[in-house]
């Protein structure tokens, strides 16, 4: 089977690190388009008045939703668009400090012929959680297709389809939390999906190109508030993870 697009979210200013994964990329055989991530450092926040809401994040978890990190969420969402107009099944998505291990490339292929449906798979992580549901193996790679109980956080490498894509331009619309958090909320967003265990690629010790949010004071009122918005992503987590199942695909 063909491979999917790849897009690689990098910024333009990222010399070194488009260079050095473009060459891993090239020893894989993989084709990719660099896409310009929004340089937080020169973005223009005025245009994105009607879709900012940075104090849901200064209340929920008590710091800034930084200027870097809304210019890497609209990269992502500007990727999303692509996929959603493109007409593929899937495209695959990179940022550019991503390592990709051995096998990386027949576990995609293998995904893309998974008799499962599925929205997003994650393909990098920092480390594994309790999982919820285990699917199988994924075409004889040693990994397996799982839905964890709990959110896992990151966007270095991910398959999304065009359904999926819709679905986060719609979800996503209003930016209020960094991408790797808002993505990733398949209990609320709607979206089947599901990670690849072990993990088949992360980030590269590299130093961040956004910078260390900064904590900001909340009001005991806004603690309190947190505290009940996370009370209710809890429970509603639970709810989806009791009442729904993985779906196959239905066969042509």
């Amino acid at each position: 089977m063909n491979f999917p697009p790849v897009f690689v979210v990098s910024l333009a200013r990222a010399v070194e690190r488009r260079a050095k994964m473009r060459a891993q990329l090239d020893g894989l055989g993989i084709r990719a388009e660099f896409t310009d991530a929004v340089d937080g450092v020169t973005l223009d926040l005025s245009q994105y008045r009607d879709r900012l809401n940075t104090d849901y994040w200064r209340v929920l978890r008590g710091r800034e939703l930084s200027r870097g990190e809304i210019g890497c969420y609209l990269s992502h969402y500007r990727v999303w668009q692509t996929v959603a107009d493109s007409g593929e099944q899937c495209a695959l998505v990179l940022e550019d400090d991503a390592i990709l291990y051995d096998g990386f490339c027949d576990v995609v292929r293998g995904l893309q012929e998974s008799p499962w449906v599925w929205d997003v798979v994650m393909l990098s992580g920092r480390k594994r959680r309790p999982i919820d549901k285990d699917l199988g193996e994924i075409a004889d790679t040693g990994r397996r297709l799982v839905r964890y109980r709990v959110r896992v956080g990151g966007a270095v490498a991910y398959l999304i389809t065009a359904a999926g894509a819709q679905k986060l331009l719609q979800y996503c619309r209003e930016i209020c939390a960094p991408v790797d958090w808002r993505y990733a909320e398949w209990w609320l967003n709607g979206l089947a999906f599901y990670f690849v265990s072990p993990f088949v690629a992360r980030n590269a010790p590299v130093p961040s190109c956004i910078p260390a949010p900064r904590r900001l004071p909340r009001t005991f009122g806004e603690w309190l508030t947190a505290r009940r918005l996370q009370f209710h992503s809890f429970q509603r987590r639970h709810y989806v993870r009791l009442t729904t199942s993985p779906q196959k695909r239905v066969k042509q």
